[in-house]
């Protein structure tokens, strides 16, 4: 009877170590403050009310270790404040933030929680929402577009697929991987040994106007060309050695009018192996390409010009070198170039070059910090033009957005793209850009681009 007591004692001990009572408790750790918006992208000229949450100590549970007060600040590109209001919550622990972006371009906010509470910092890009934009047609074809774009009379172009309208049988042009190249109402299409012209007359089928063999007899070329340009009389094609040039006329057809060499090049210039690119230069032509570059850089891009001689060929511009200019190319539209440049060890630049001039001339850049990624444009070699496009580095949904140049401010913006699951990025275009889905058949929906060069 006596060993009862005993019995007790040791479960009640047993149990006291078991449930932790009478144990000293562990340090109380302090976690890191949860990010702001540094990855956000908010439409210019709408209301905003951002929640943002004060610092404070795990470790404290009185009255004390909460905010009794809080204030905004909020400044715009050009360092002006923009009109704010900090609303405390009951608790004291976050605060309301209120506000409308007038202006496009990276904004800082400042909230100060008093006495306690810390101060947070964060930017946040203001962009053109356009996440709303209906498209202009849904493609539904039995193969994968590579590029998409259409003729002055409405004929769509999927790859080398034609389509007079979204819902009909596709005309075939050219093989699967034929680069098409529209130039208002005439596509140019390019096959492995042969250049064909086809004209939409505004019904039925495009007409075959003219074809001509590439390369032309007795003219070099090692490789298809992975870079065009044209107009409706005019198709410079550009391989890993040449430049090529066929022009039309109603009287003599569809004539090569010459080829010249150009500077192999050993790097590639985009993900997808291209080894230069060809732009316009008012009346000249620019072969860029990535070059390697003195310290303490190690590459740039290289851009080498050409002009027409007397003939119609192209031929290198004389006395005049290849001159180069800092980043790494990251798209190409017409007469413009996006690159990439490093800023430092955390943020990232985005550079556009303009070649109206004769050669690349900086026009603006776009300052991002590590919040964002880029994507380089895409299936260039099928597109011939495309724009990189700008998504936040981290979350599960990411909206896509795009450089545009804004001449009135001579500053760059971004566009926010439709992006239904935020989960897949836009092919993006010259003209137009497209989202693929899968249901029972491929398809494609397709959008106007909100601006152009």
């Amino acid at each position: 009877m006596r060993q009862a007591p005993q019995v007790l004692r040791l479960l009640t001990a047993l149990l006291a170590v078991g449930t932790g009572v009478g144990c000293p408790m562990g340090p109380c750790e302090e976690h890191a403050p949860s990010p702001l918006f540094d990855g956000a992208m908010v439409g210019v000229g709408q209301p905003q009310a951002l929640t943002v949450h004060g610092v404070f100590s795990r470790c404290g549970s009185s009255q004390e270790d909460r905010a009794q007060s809080v204030s905004v600040e909020v400044r715009d590109p050009q360092n002006r404040v923009v009109p704010a209001t900090a609303e405390l919550d009951v608790h004291g622990t976050s605060a309301i933030v209120r506000f409308t972006p007038e202006q496009t371009g990276r904004h800082h906010l400042v909230v100060s929680f008093s006495p306690v509470g810390s101060v947070r910092q964060s930017s946040l890009y203001v962009v053109e929402d356009h996440s709303a934009q209906a498209p202009l047609a849904e493609l539904s074809t039995v193969v994968e577009c590579l590029s998409v774009d259409r003729t002055s009379s409405g004929t769509w172009l999927c790859g080398s697929q034609a389509l007079r309208t979204p819902d009909q049988e596709p005309q075939p042009l050219g093989d699967y991987f034929a680069p098409a190249v529209v130039a208002g109402d005439v596509v140019w299409v390019t096959e492995a040994a042969r250049v064909r012209r086809y004209v939409d007359t505004g019904n039925g089928p495009l007409a075959t106007s003219a074809d001509a063999p590439f390369p032309a007899t007795g003219a070099p070329a090692d490789a298809p060309p992975h870079a065009r340009l044209a107009t409706a009389t005019e198709l410079l094609l550009l391989d890993e050695t040449h430049l090529h040039r066929y022009a039309f006329s109603e009287e003599e057809g569809l004539r090569a009018m010459g080829s010249t060499p150009v500077p192999p090049s050993r790097l590639a210039t985009f993900s997808d192996d291209l080894p230069s690119l060809l732009m316009r230069a008012g009346e000249r032509l620019l072969v860029v390409r990535i070059a390697e570059a003195p310290a303490p850089a190690t590459m740039a891009i290289e851009a080498c010009p050409y002009q027409l001689d007397a003939a119609g060929a192209p031929r290198p511009v004389p006395d005049e070198p290849c001159h180069s200019v800092p980043g790494l190319p990251v798209g190409h539209e017409e007469g413009v170039l996006w690159a990439r440049a490093a800023s430092g060890t955390q943020n990232l630049e985005l550079l556009r070059y303009s070649a109206a001039s004769g050669r690349l001339r900086l026009d603006g850049v776009l300052e991002m910090t590590s919040s964002f990624q880029l994507q380089g444009a895409e299936r260039l070699r099928t597109t011939g033009f495309g724009v990189p496009v700008v998504s936040p580095a981290v979350g599960y949904s990411r909206p896509s957005a795009v450089p545009r140049w804004r001449a009135e401010t001579g500053t760059v913006a971004l566009e926010l793209l439709p992006s239904p699951d935020g989960r897949q990025p836009p092919f993006v275009g010259g003209r137009y850009f497209h989202l693929e889905h899968w249901n029972i058949l491929y398809g494609v929906k397709v959008y106007a681009r909100p601006s152009t060069p």
